[in-house]
């Protein structure tokens, strides 16, 4: 960060300082204040804190919030309205999300004795009832009022008539079944001018079109993803309101965005009609349309444009070079577009017959536009899951992957799946440097790809850089607040971290959205191994096994989390059960590690490390503790790049 950055924040918090109890403190006012425009402030502000601008004020003043705490005696409710918070239940949502503990909590923590309270009072913290922060909440003109004082009588009614509303308000989302949102951490972004999500376009002709109508929404929503400064919330999530009844307004609350594009798209033969709407979300107000009637092998040029007039829209200044990318189009061949598009459906599925068919489709396309490079980084991905799923040989797959990749680097020298297929790569060949960097390039050119950030995460997680790795996590979260991979890594990223306040967040947001999903239990139970509570390991391993009994690691570690309760015959039947092929090895020394008998795990860790194998995460693995000082585990550390000093300058 330069001087003259260092200067415009330091600007920025004494405008909030002096501001602290101006609830109505907004962008406009603050780029007035500091003579800046709105980009160069929100791009300071993120590379600071990675933070947006109103987030930013927020945090600022629950230090505030904090530090009056520490150092008086106010009520929670005086301290409220100190800060410029609108209620007390608000500034106790904040508070508890950015701490991790409630305000009265924080309080009761730092005082040894309990300060008196009146019944009279109406000190509002924490309701006594469970109430669902992502409902919206209408409020008045709060900021200028100051705590009140409530007949005893007319405060038990006001409890009476809340209980109520919850009910109330139960009732009707349960009937309407509305999505509830996991709340993120540090990089989540509210309803700003500043985040989009481009719905699923309503396909007004056959259902053979169906597939052309998303892979325009995916067209524009990829050109816009190009923007960093910009949040674009994932394809993923966004087509789970393919067919929503939701208002748009609401649909936008629970993306956590300030703007809606909805489309419909009639193809009939060659010719197509598109219509696309921006709406302003919390308003529900349209503010910008755009339609195109013609040749349906031009309509990819027309997304485009439609992508840089968005971009204008919402105040983001594109650069020459970013401007030229937008131009760009994957191809110009239709049929070559609608083979790739009908191969990324099937590669989506990830079940491994129709991933060798989606090979058959992107093959088509490449013949029809050699130059198609779309087409070469999804072909390297099939290529990669193939070996994953072993499907083919993984040295296969690594180099029928890496070669696609590559073309697809030769062609588009921008393309940013094609980067972190490559980075994947190198990561299970244990090329971890190369790994990092290559990863890195993917972000840049990709950076509101949640699957990218995702990956990044994981990776910093296997080299012990956890704070990092959580900033990441929190960011694919908040690209793609419906997906449970992210949520679930996110888990595991504040577990390794130590935040096991974050963590806990998140596992309650798993278990509302993703309850059913086997690697939410994966990655509760080592949360449990974390706190060594192996009893409550070992019931979330139990409940995951009975959701996939064919993923054989939950008998693994199963066997782990009865040794470590004392039930050590369990244990050993399970060893005995297995066959000592390469396999194995990695059960074996998981096992033996439960059973804290430190040689046979090494013996098997060596034996796997001979033929370049080590267990997940195998560096900073909680399994594993026991060999931290043994020199043998430090050598295995060595051999596999763990110990890599460029890892420190690096990050």
């Amino acid at each position: 960060m330069t001087n003259s950055e260092k200067e415009l924040i330091e600007k920025l918090n004494k405008l909030i300082a002096v501001n602290l109890d101006n609830s109505n403190l907004t962008g406009d006012e603050i780029y007035r204040e500091l003579a800046v425009s709105r980009s160069q402030l929100f791009r300071v502000v993120k590379e600071h804190a990675q933070l947006s601008i109103s987030l930013y004020v927020r945090h600022r003043k629950l230090l505030k919030a904090k530090e009056l705490l520490d150092s008086s005696d106010l009520k929670i409710s005086e301290i409220t309205y100190q800060i410029g918070i609108d209620s007390p239940q608000s500034f106790s949502k904040y508070f508890t999300q950015e701490f991790g503990v409630s305000p009265s909590e924080y309080r009761k923590n730092k005082v040894s004795t309990h300060q008196n309270t009146t019944v009279d009072t109406l000190e509002l913290e924490e309701p006594p009832f469970i109430i669902d922060h992502n409902i919206p909440v209408l409020t008045s003109d709060l900021h200028n009022r100051h705590p009140l004082h409530v007949p005893k009588k007319y405060l038990y009614f006001g409890v009476i008539l809340a209980v109520f509303m919850v009910i109330a308000l139960g009732f009707y989302f349960t009937q309407n079944k509305t999505v509830l949102l996991p709340k993120t951490e540090t990089l989540a972004v509210e309803n700003t001018d500043n985040s989009i999500a481009v719905l699923p376009f309503k396909n007004l002709g056959t259902p053979a079109t169906a597939i052309f109508a998303d892979g325009l929404m995916e067209q524009v929503h990829s050109s816009l993803a190009h923007i960093a400064e910009l949040k674009v919330i994932s394809k993923t999530s966004s087509m789970l309101f393919r067919d929503s009844k939701s208002a748009v307004s609401q649909i936008a609350h629970e993306l956590h965005v300030g703007y809606i594009l909805v489309g419909s798209i009639l193809q009939i033969d060659k010719k197509v009609k598109v219509s696309v709407e921006l709406i302003k979300g919390a308003e529900d107000r349209t503010i910008w349309t755009k339609n195109y009637d013609g040749e349906a092998q031009n309509v990819i040029a027309f997304m485009n444009k439609v992508a840089k007039e968005i971009a204008g829209e919402l105040h983001q200044k594109l650069s020459a070079q970013l401007s030229e990318r937008l131009d760009k189009v994957p191809t110009t061949y239709l049929e070559a577009y609608n083979e790739y598009l009908q191969g990324k459906q099937l590669l989506l599925t990830r079940e491994s017959s129709k991933v060798e068919a989606c090979l058959l489709k992107f093959d088509a396309a490449i013949a029809m536009d050699p130059n198609f490079s779309l087409a070469y980084s999804n072909k390297a991905a099939a290529y990669y899951s193939l070996g994953n799923m072993q499907q083919i040989a993984r040295d296969s797959s690594f180099k029928l992957a890496e070669k696609a990749a590559l073309t697809a680097i030769r062609l588009d020298a921008e393309n940013g799946m094609a980067y972190a297929v490559l980075a994947n790569i190198y990561k299970d060949q244990n090329k971890w440097e190369q790994a990092l960097t290559t990863l890195q390039i993917a972000l840049k050119h990709s950076p509101n790809d949640a699957q990218i950030n995702y990956w990044y995460s994981i990776m910093l997680r296997s080299i012990g850089k956890f704070e990092k790795a959580i900033q990441y996590s929190t960011k694919a979260i908040g690209l793609d607040p419906l997906h449970s991979i992210a949520l679930i890594g996110h888990i595991g990223n504040c577990s390794y971290a130590r935040r096991f306040d974050l963590a806990q967040k998140a596992i309650k947001d798993g278990e509302l959205l993703f309850n059913d999903a086997y690697m939410l239990h994966w990655a509760i139970a080592f949360y449990h191994i974390h706190l060594e509570d192996y009893d409550n390991a070992l019931k979330e391993f139990q409940k995951g096994q009975l959701l996939n009994p064919k993923l054989k690691d939950f008998d693994m570690m199963i066997a782990y989390t009865q040794a470590k309760l004392g039930h050590t015959e369990w244990a050993k039947v399970y060893l005995h059960s297995l066959t000592p092929t390469v396999n194995n090895y990695t059960k074996f020394a998981t096992v033996y590690a439960g059973l804290g008998d430190k040689e046979q795990c090494l013996k098997y860790l060596e034996m796997g490390a001979a033929l370049n194998i080590v267990p997940e995460y195998f560096k900073v693995s909680p399994l594993f503790k026991l060999l931290h000082s043994e020199k043998r585990f430090e050598d295995i550390l060595q051999k596999f790049g763990f110990l890599n000093p460029a890892f420190a300058m690096q990050m």
